[in-house]
């Protein structure tokens, strides 16, 4: 992993050693900017994945500083991300530049998106040095970024990689991308994978001193995942790029392990298509244009069976539209100095069979005037982000209207001539208005839910060194920061469908991350490769001296949080060792003994060759995950998976 500011090209490197041919897509920063960040910036790249041994997309970010991932358990499983303890709703998510968006529960369940198709995954926490991007990707705390692979075409017209991927408790995992040259300046790509898991996986249920085994029940899934692609190149300065998307899933619903009860009929089937365009164009010397569009649909159908819901069945239906524009334009008088504006308009609406009378639409308008001058040693950035929102509603009073000013500053300054040592720091404040369900969803609705408003300050230091001795590559980062939340709205889990909201008023989160990566050079054919993370949170709530949980750390918030991996790349079997933990956290905002969940440390192990068979590519992967067979749980009465086993064999022509 590495810790930068990063500009990525793709390239095709290959490597021949004693007969063995490695060739693949990677994604290579440009060492010049790489620790010159003026606020956090982490990211992990295609050949990261393979080297760190890394299994899935939640996986991939248990390995960056400041993240707290949920996980439910299984291959498939619903999976969220809260980074810096501010909640997954201030974590944009944003697919080849343009935002992925669920206005209804305002959390982009990530496990819909697979690591085959990923050339990089960067995480930026509060604004980088890049302004020339959409209004709607920096209005978050922070944005989680995947660039999806490019077409290998180098030097052929059409390429093929085909995968299977087995492994324990029924999963399945095909997957197929297809790459076809049209003609110099167009290209397309075609890919899609099917997953099928029974995720039946044993687990230890304790009751006082009586500890049985148990079977993880009613857990299936079936995922089905498409997308097509086409890159057009209309001149040698400017791109258009076109992409469409389709995803289903069927899943069992476990329900939350309880003492003679784990018995659940709940099930979900959603149904996600979208379609969006973005053309980069640079006009003259001086301007820069980039246009994005989108139309996204949705569709969730939860249903549940009991004795509870009159007729025996629970059949609940929400659909999903969104209709997206956004069009940026940067101005560059100088090398050293650059200006952007970028104006965002997004219609969404909601619709439901039932629990959702209210019909709400929501009509949102993001502006940011941005600002970037940098010198050899210093670069300061600035945006200044104007957000309107306009709620709508058919049968019910709406929700209230919401305006706000949000400014950013970040700067960057090298403090020695000679060598890479950076220091840094930024604010920035978020503006976040309640998501459909936290304002109109029966039961736990509420229309007067104040916006959240959250503050981040942040100060680090980073330092990068390449030498041409043992140690070939040295980085070093770690930053401290401070968030200040106003009316933080906190999700707590119901069961995998229904949440509960809770407004803590205040909160104060103080931490600390620590980021550190090193290449071992043995020699020409042997390296090793370390990658570190730790991360320290103080999230307290801070509303009332008289209130019982005062000073109390918030829910699912871990004091300590980290992640160690070692590759040991070779000329025979490449292999890495990795390691992710959490300290014990409380399951609500009062921090008893009852209360804790307690914390863990999971252990993995990842052997891979790359190898030629005429004209084919072969390449074969074998993991081992949570070896030591740790049981443990992310969310509580959620039990994960022990020890599992996956295997990937991949063919390349």
């Amino acid at each position: 992993m590495t810790v930068a500011s990063l500009q990525v090209k793709a390239q095709n490197d290959t490597l021949v050693t004693k007969g063995r041919t490695l060739r693949e897509l990677t994604v290579r920063g440009d060492k010049s900017k790489q620790v010159t960040s003026t606020s956090p910036f982490q990211i992990v790249t295609n050949r990261d994945l393979l080297q760190q041994g890394i299994t899935d997309l939640s996986d991939a970010l248990r390995r960056f500083s400041g993240v707290n991932v949920k996980d439910y358990g299984g291959a498939g499983g619903i999976k969220t991300v809260s980074v810096r303890s501010l909640g997954s709703q201030h974590t944009a998510v944003s697919y080849d530049g343009v935002a992925v968006s669920d206005l209804q529960s305002g959390q982009v369940d990530l496990s819909r998106f697979t690591l085959d198709n990923i050339r990089s995954l960067s995480l930026a926490i509060g604004d980088n040095d890049e302004i020339f991007l959409p209004a709607r990707t920096v209005a978050s705390a922070a944005t989680l970024r995947l660039q999806t692979l490019l077409p290998d075409l180098v030097d052929k017209n059409c390429h093929l990689k085909a995968e299977i991927k087995t492994g324990s408790f029924g999963m399945f995992n095909p997957y197929m991308r297809y790459d076809q040259k049209i003609s110099e300046k167009v290209s397309t790509s075609v890919s899609g994978d099917y997953l099928r898991a029974d995720n039946q996986y044993p687990f230890q249920l304790v009751n006082v001193e009586n500890v049985t085994k148990e079977y993880r029940n009613n857990n299936q899934i079936e995922t089905w995942r498409t997308e097509g692609n086409v890159y057009v190149r209309p001149s040698t300065n400017s791109t258009l790029n076109g992409k469409v998307y389709y995803y289903q899933s069927w899943r069992e619903l476990p329900g939350p392990v309880i003492l003679y009860n784990s018995i659940s009929h709940e099930k979900e089937m959603d149904r996600n298509f979208f379609a969006q365009a973005n053309y980069k164009a640079k006009l003259g010397n001086n301007f820069s244009l980039l246009l994005n569009g989108k139309f996204n649909w949705a569709y969730s159908h939860y249903h549940d069976e009991g004795g509870q819901y009159p007729g025996g069945a629970l059949d609940n239906k929400y659909y999903q539209r969104e209709y997206y524009g956004s069009a940026a334009m940067m101005y560059e008088p100088t090398e050293h100095l650059a200006f952007a504006y970028a104006g965002d308009y997004a219609y969404n609406t909601l619709n439901a069979n039932a629990n959702l009378k209210s019909k709400p639409l929501r009509h949102t308008v993001l502006q940011t005037l941005s600002g970037r001058y940098h010198l050899d040693r210093l670069a300061v950035t600035a945006v200044l982000l104007r957000s309107d929102y306009w709620n709508k509603t058919k049968l019910v009073n709406p929700s209230k209207d919401a305006h706000r000013l949000s400014p950013s500053l970040s700067l960057s300054w090298k403090a020695l001539a000679e060598a890479e040592l950076y220091l840094r720091a930024s604010y920035k404040d978020v503006f976040r208005v309640a998501t459909f369900t936290e304002n109109y969803f029966d039961r736990m609705g509420s229309r007067d839910l104040n916006p959240e408003i959250a503050r981040q300050y942040n100060v680090g230091v980073t330092y990068q060194v390449d030498t041409k001795g043992l140690l070939s590559h040295l980085q070093l980062s770690t930053d401290g920061y401070f968030n200040y939340v106003k009316d933080k709205i906190v999700a707590k889990p119901y069961n995998m469908f229904y949440w509960t909201m809770l407004n803590l008023g205040k909160v104060h989160i103080w931490g600390a991350d620590v980021n550190a990566d090193a290449d071992f050079r043995l020699n020409e054919q042997h390296h090793l490769l370390f990658g570190g993370a730790y991360t320290y949170q103080y999230a307290v709530d801070k509303t009332m001296k008289e209130s019982i949980s005062y000073k109390n750390q918030i829910p699912y918030t871990p004091r300590h949080t980290g992640s160690a991996s070692l590759a040991w790349e070779n000329p025979w079997l490449n292999a890495s060792i990795h390691a992710t933990g959490v300290s014990d956290r409380y399951t609500t905002e009062v921090n008893t003994e009852k209360n804790m969940l307690k914390g863990y440390i999971e252990y993995g192990v990842s052997l891979y060759r790359s190898f030629p068979l005429g004209n084919v590519q072969m390449a074969v992967r074998g993991e081992v995950i949570n070896l030591g067979n740790k049981q443990y749980s992310i969310v509580k009465s959620y039990p994960m998976p022990g020890r599992s086993y996956k295997l990937t064999l991949s063919v390349s022509l």
